[in-house]
């Protein structure tokens, strides 16, 4: 089916293409929010524990690890309770690994809809991103929890994850344009985001801090985005400032490219979905 698109009056004045066009974006982000709300049903609907899982699958990886390089390796977290900074990175991380392991299979997945409605299809990698705030709200409960409990004191530039967070999301959403749209023309894209996350977590100071490495390695380290991000809303929670700033303004820097790189890709791969789909 080949999608069409209305003519636009030529009597059109400027105002009017304005309202019409905030219209059109109002809709969007209602149909965004749908299908936000729509993914975490059908993510969970028919299992057992349901929305529970967003808490237990954060808690048993914190376990394993903990574990793992907590007591075998004895991996140093500073003053922080070691299971604290793991749930903290854990916390973060996994907002953008979800986001972009359901988004790169979020256009072959809705291939049936895709071919009786018509809407932007950068709405569904937008929306399968989003929907991961769900699960994020409450492993960011189950941290604070973790938190109190171990009396950790934690500072009041925390209120600056905020804007780090729409930092992140604005990654995850390139990323996720880019897999997506390519995900679309070789299908075993969703199997090589798997081993690229998992790659990327243990170059990434999820499990361990920064500082505990060499200047080289941290500077390699560092220069990965969402390393710099992950340190970066690690310290403004429990340290009070920013220690590597030069790294926070190269993944800023990185965002910017992969949202504007991954969605010319994507618009750019676009066309191609009703012949390969």
């Amino acid at each position: 089916m080949r999608d069409t698109a209305m003519p636009m009056p030529q009597n059109e004045t400027s105002t009017t293409r304005v309202l019409r066009r905030m219209r059109s974006l109002v809709l969007w982000i209602e149909l965004i929010r749908n299908l936000a709300v729509r993914d975490v049903e059908v993510r969970y609907k028919h299992s057992l524990l349901g929305l529970y899982w967003a808490i237990l699958n954060p808690l048993i990886t914190a376990g394993i690890f903990g574990f793992v390089f907590g007591v075998i390796f004895h991996a140093s977290s500073g003053s922080i309770p070691y299971v604290v900074f793991l749930l903290t990175g854990l916390t973060f991380w996994n907002l953008f690994a979800n986001g972009l392991m359901t988004a790169t299979a979020c256009i072959t997945g809705n291939a049936s809809m895709l071919a009786k409605i018509y809407f932007p299809r950068v709405v569904l990698p937008t929306a399968s991103v989003l929907a991961r705030f769900i699960d994020f709200t409450f492993s960011l409960l189950v941290l604070l929890v973790f938190i109190l409990l171990y009396r950790v004191p934690v500072h009041w530039t925390a209120l600056w994850v905020l804007p780090l967070l729409g930092l992140q999301v604005a990654f995850t959403l390139g990323i996720a344009y880019l897999f997506a749209a390519l995900n679309v023309l070789y299908r075993d894209m969703t199997q090589l985001v798997g081993l690229v996350l998992m790659i990327w977590m243990y170059f990434s100071p999820v499990m361990y801090a920064a500082s505990t490495l060499n200047s080289t390695l941290q500077g390699l380290l560092l220069m990965n985005p969402m390393g710099g991000i992950l340190q970066a809303e690690r310290d403004l929670i429990f340290v009070g400032h920013v220690t590597q700033v030069p790294f926070l303004w190269s993944a800023a820097a990185w965002a910017v490219l992969a949202f504007i790189g991954g969605l010319a890709v994507f618009k750019r791969v676009e066309p191609l979905f009703a012949e390969v789909m």
